[in-house]
């Protein structure tokens, strides 16, 4: 039995070098979502976000999109998060973190911080959530309909009917769908490892340094793709026009020719003086950092409110423990994101973890 060959060229690149490179390569688009008119829901949404245009667009879009994130205060959005989950975990009770924190704090401050007002928080919340799973094509089934909805219920919580401009809604609902999907698998990643250690280990390092080595070592993201808008070269290879290479960051933050030792664990390997010094992690090869937020060109814009929102959320949760060592893991070829995740508070674990 034969197959059909594909109809686009694919190919894969792990060396980080060489993700790196590409990533920095203007002839390298991103697969551009088409125009739809606005009132067309998650159609719609993809063609007018920045994360699905290239050249001009692009870079009007996510400029409206920095200025928005840039104004918010990291250290409110940290302080917001950490307060939400912290309430959640309350008692040391059992709670499922993937369920009642990871996507819900996170996405429910940012919202706030970005315009929704307190009393739809929740609604909101759970509107970019349906959103997220329509994000990427091919959504997953049933989630299409379900995202067409979610739009309408953060225009309305935005101020549709007082003619929210829709460029506006466009830049709030990007910046909270990719803030929801990826923060969450970052929350759950990071307490995935942390949680299994003993109490006095897992506050010896700054959160900062386990969010980071998380992205590094466990990212949520673990696929990007570029298309080449004309014949190039990446990895030593001619790569003719209209390609498509798959960028496996996990894979390349893995490579040892930067990371000693990569498969271990080791928040140690990322300095603390270089937590505030810029958007990009120094790997201790000293050749580029971890890709968890991209590179070159087009970095991800909300790694700033990202960490803060995540940091907060994992510093409510340092003193519990893993209440079921077995974590599944949403189905999904890109994101690594625990379907699960339950907590207890370290008083109330009984028996070695």
């Amino acid at each position: 039995m034969t197959a059909d060959p594909p109809a686009v060229l694919e190919r894969r690149l792990t060396r980080h070098a060489d993700v790196r490179a590409v990533l920095a390569d203007p002839r390298f688009l991103v697969p551009a979502a088409p125009a739809a008119q606005p009132g067309t829901g998650m159609a719609w949404l993809r063609g007018a976000v920045s994360r699905f245009s290239n050249g001009a667009e692009h870079a009007c879009r996510r400029a409206r999109a920095e200025g928005l994130l840039d104004a918010l205060d990291p250290v409110r959005l940290r302080r917001e998060a950490r307060e939400q989950a912290g309430a959640e975990l309350a008692g040391g009770s059992r709670v499922d973190v993937m369920a009642r924190i990871a996507r819900r704090v996170p996405v429910g401050v940012l919202a706030t911080r970005l315009g929704v007002p307190e009393d739809r928080r929740e609604e909101v919340a759970a509107a970019v959530t349906a959103m997220a799973a329509a994000y990427h094509l091919p959504p997953a089934p049933g989630a299409a309909s379900a995202g067409d909805a979610a739009v309408a219920v953060l225009a309305d919580a935005l101020g549709e009917g007082e003619g929210l401009e829709p460029g506006l809604l466009a830049a709030v609902a990007g910046a909270l769908v990719q803030a929801c999907d990826a923060t969450a698998g970052l929350v759950g990643n990071t307490l995935a490892v942390v949680a299994r250690l003993p109490a006095d280990l897992s506050v010896r390092w700054p959160v900062e340094a386990l969010l980071a080595e998380t992205l590094r070592w466990d990212p949520p993201v673990r696929l990007t793709r570029r298309v080449a808008a004309e014949d190039a070269t990446a990895g030593g290879v001619p790569v003719p026009a209209g390609a498509v290479l798959v960028l496996d960051l996990a894979a390349a933050n893995r490579d040892p020719e930067v990371f000693p030792d990569p498969h271990r664990f080791d928040p140690g390997r990322f300095d603390s003086e270089r937590f505030d010094s810029g958007p990009r992690r120094q790997g201790r090869g000293g050749s580029g950092g971890h890709l968890g937020f991209g590179s070159g060109i087009r970095p991800c814009p909300g790694e700033r409110a990202a960490l803060a929102l995540a940091a907060g959320a994992v510093e409510a949760a340092l003193t519990h423990r893993l209440a079921d060592p077995e974590i599944p893991y949403e189905p999904s070829p890109n994101l690594r994101v625990p379907a699960s995740l339950h907590l207890e508070g370290a008083h109330t674990t009984k028996g070695p973890r």
